[in-house]
């Protein structure tokens, strides 16, 4: 493994605070301008600055030894997940969204929707790989791929035991689309989206450096799987 990357101001990451929950919980109750506009400093410094740290932590193996072409920015609209809401066509229009995330996304139009990622809510923080609303055609290829070579596909998945707490996601088809196959890879694949995910409610790994350690193992036992999607 590739010597880690610091944080942009020479800070590795340390865990989040007590007061980087208390803020999300308070933004959940208070989605509105006004109540972000007054706790924007603790945002900036109990939530995104840890996320810069966190990111940092990771993007120069991503970009070294797993695929140079995700984006590893630690900045908001590169890994950071942008916390203001698109409401033009949404009739929900409270501003902000209900969690935070860091996604380490492919920068390949087609591809754009796959990556690894992180997210935290209120109560909860989970962590994964895969895709955001996968393009029907690129599933279909992944599906023929399996089927073409079913043992690199099942060499790419053999890293995930039943003894880790991934859990394969994705709606599944009502009528398969892979009627014959093997039942493990249609397990896997016969489904219009993609993505494996573990969750935990907040405990003391969130507010330590054990979080780097818990998402070094998870994600680098997930990339074969992601060179597999990728093609």
């Amino acid at each position: 493994m590739t010597v880690r990357r610091q944080a942009p101001d020479g800070e590795p990451f340390n865990g989040f605070s007590p007061q980087a929950l208390a803020f999300l919980t308070g933004l959940q109750a208070h989605n509105d301008t006004a109540w972000f506009e007054a706790h924007r400093a603790d945002y900036d410094r109990f939530v995104l600055g840890p996320m810069r740290a966190l990111a940092a932590e990771f993007g120069e193996w991503f970009e070294a030894e797993v695929d140079a072409g995700l984006d590893t920015r630690p900045v908001v609209g590169g890994a950071i997940g942008r916390l203001r809401r698109d409401t033009r066509f949404s009739s929900d229009k409270r501003p902000y969204k209900q969690s935070v995330w860091l996604v380490f996304r492919n920068r390949n139009a087609v591809m754009g929707n796959l990556g690894f990622y992180w997210d935290l809510s209120p109560s909860r923080y989970c962590y994964g790989m895969g895709f955001y609303s996968a393009l029907p055609r690129v599933l279909r290829s992944i599906r023929e791929r399996a089927l073409d070579n079913p043992d690199r596909f099942r060499a790419a998945v053999a890293g995930l035991g039943t003894d880790l707490p991934f859990g394969i996601e994705g709606e599944p088809y009502r009528r398969s689309s892979m009627s014959g196959a093997p039942e493990d890879l249609a397990r896997w694949l016969d489904r219009k989206n993609l993505y494996v995910q573990a969750g935990r409610p907040h405990d003391p790994t969130l507010s330590s450096r054990d979080l780097v350690a818990l998402l070094w193992d998870a994600w680098e036992r997930l990339v074969p799987l992601y060179w597999f999607l990728r093609g």
